[in-house]
């Protein structure tokens, strides 16, 4: 009867242990992103003009809240810091979502949505290597592309 009884306790407790594999893996930590502009094209009255870079962004990205900081604007040419609050919005739903892309076989990025000034909207699109932008404001729309130092 007493082995009876310890095996049926031991039953139980393996039938209600998990596998390291059927964990869920814990919520990434926030970190941080610094990227430098290469390029920069401003569209405006249907021509399209294009610049070197100038710029490094300095985003903490939170997943755990679901949203990116931009903290810091550095324009290198001119040695200048800007500080800077603007909060972006990660859009977990896409199916490229880092959660989710390998799902659906697709290429896993960060993207977010931003409104960097009253009359503007920013996406975000954040990948191994890049950071992509794009902001719509009044007759503009402005696209860089920024390579990830950090």
């Amino acid at each position: 009867m007493k082995k009876a009884a310890m095996l049926g306790m031991i039953a139980l407790l393996v039938h209600g242990t998990v596998s390291a594999a059927e964990v869920p893996a814990p919520a990434p930590s926030v970190a941080t992103i610094v990227t430098h502009e290469e390029e920069k094209y401003f569209f405006t009255d249907g021509r399209v003009e294009r610049f070197d870079g100038q710029y490094e962004y300095t985003y903490l990205v939170d997943p755990k809240a679901g949203i990116i900081t931009r903290t810091r604007i550095y324009d290198w040419r001119e040695k200048k810091i800007t500080p800077d609050d603007t909060v972006y919005d990660i859009r977990e739903e896409l199916h490229s979502h880092p959660l989710t892309a390998a799902r659906y076989g697709l290429t896993p990025v960060i993207r977010a949505i931003g409104r960097p000034e009253d009359d503007s909207v920013e996406t975000l699109v954040i990948e191994d290597k890049w950071v992509q932008s794009a902001i719509s404001t009044g007759n503009r729309l402005v696209l860089t592309r920024a390579r990830r130092l950090k």
